[in-house]
């Protein structure tokens, strides 16, 4: 075992550099055990060979690691880039807490089945859902928020005036589609009495007991993601409605229950706001200076990477620049295999005051400097430069097209 140990240990100082980059512990069978990063990636790797035997779980994990392997990034931005994206590949078992602890975060996601229903989850939770659910995987989670109690009164009040279960997975549905095909006596479930309150109560549409059908169930969260959005505020609209009757009746202890109801709706609203403005406002074009001249831009929509490019490589520049010219269509929903990216993008420009109003400007600057080095350069060929020439004077239209960075709060 220690043996095992000096060998990674002279395997690192004889290969790693201190720049910027990510590093993968390996086990036995190529199977990874942890994903991190550090802007010094020599001195990180040799500082697990010095932890405390066998107290701190990294000297553990280092006594099952096998092979030790590392990518040498062009900036600290790309180093955290590339490990979020790794540890979501592999969701390794070491990596309890990353960089962006997801669990601290809640989201408002759709269960499966014949009639879903609206759910909050921490987000840790929903990443590893999608890792087994393909269908989890292609959905979008609505958040994230830092509070649950708010969340899930408020989805309370939400499925009682649009009629949607909130039942355990568990229970079975049955919907009215079913019902009509077949009979009761070989299908006695369809014709129980249900033992559901809200039902009784005529708030749920009872899927459970054949009380809807698929479309009429359906049409209901199409209505719930309305107002999720911002788009529909029917039922807000109509507790304020509901508490003037009781009141006119004199019927102050309903009142006061209702008003409790649209302030759980109202304080939804204000964190929804929340999520709208933090989710969008890190969108753009940003540049990052590299090291030894590698500088990379980044098109930034809503969060999340959707195209890199290396300054140097004129071909991926105009794919990018194509890119940004397209329109961005705002959406309040994140794809459940990227909210981990959208939360490291966002507290990445968060954390560094300034960075918004110098987004277009670095831009501008790393391609005077690309233009200078590609004119300069004696084995620059004229195709070059033209594509140069023609990516310095079609610029303006992608900046005009970005809106610049800016730091968002939960």
């Amino acid at each position: 075992m220690e043996s095992d140990v000096a060998r990674l240990r002279e395997q690192v100082r004889g290969g790693a550099r201190n720049v910027p980059g990510v590093y993968i512990m390996r086990g036995a069978h190529g199977q990874v055990l942890y994903v991190g990063k550090s802007t010094q990636l020599r001195t990180r790797l040799l500082s697990y060979f010095r932890l405390p035997w066998p107290e701190h779980r990294h000297a553990r994990m280092l006594r099952e690691t096998a092979h030790i392997d590392w990518e040498e990034q062009p900036s600290e931005f790309a180093a955290l880039l590339r490990e979020v994206r790794l540890i979501r590949a592999h969701l390794p078992r070491y990596n309890i807490k990353s960089a962006r602890p997801l669990h601290r975060w809640w989201v408002i996601t759709l269960t499966g089945g014949p009639a879903p229903r609206l759910k909050v989850q921490r987000a840790s939770a929903a990443l590893r859902a999608k890792s087994g659910d393909s269908t989890m995987a292609r959905s979008t989670l609505i958040g994230p928020f830092t509070s649950r109690a708010p969340l899930v009164q408020a989805l309370r009040v939400l499925n009682d005036a649009l009629g949607l279960r909130d039942c355990p997975d568990r229970v079975r549905m049955n919907l009215r589609d079913a019902v009509d095909l077949f009979d009761e006596v070989t299908y006695p479930q369809f014709a129980r009495t249900p033992g559901c309150h809200r039902y009784e109560t005529r708030r749920c549409l009872g899927p459970c007991v054949g009380g809807c059908s698929a479309s009429e169930y359906r049409t209901q969260l199409v209505r719930a993601r309305a107002v999720l959005e911002g788009q529909d505020t029917s039922p807000q609209q109509s507790l304020v409605r509901e508490m003037a009757v009781a009141s006119a009746a004199l019927s102050y202890e309903r009142a006061g229950w209702i008003r409790d109801r649209l302030a759980a709706l109202q304080e939804l609203d204000v964190q929804l706001l929340r999520v709208r403005e933090s989710v969008s406002r890190p969108s753009g074009v940003y540049a990052v200076a590299g090291r030894d001249g590698d500088d990379v831009v980044y098109l930034i929509r809503q969060g999340r990477v959707v195209q890199e490019a290396r300054c140097t490589d004129l071909e991926a520049m105009s794919a990018l620049q194509r890119q940004a010219a397209m329109p961005d269509t705002p959406t309040l929903g994140i794809p459940a295999d990227q909210l981990d990216e959208v939360l490291m993008v966002e507290q990445w420009f968060r954390s560094r005051d300034g960075v918004s109003a110098s987004v277009v400007e670095a831009l501008q600057q790393l391609q005077a400097e690309v233009v200078g080095r590609a004119f300069a350069s004696a084995t620059a060929t004229a195709t070059a430069s033209t594509a140069v020439s023609t990516f310095a004077t079609s610029y303006s239209s992608v900046s005009n097209a970005s809106t610049s960075m800016s730091s968002g709060s939960n």
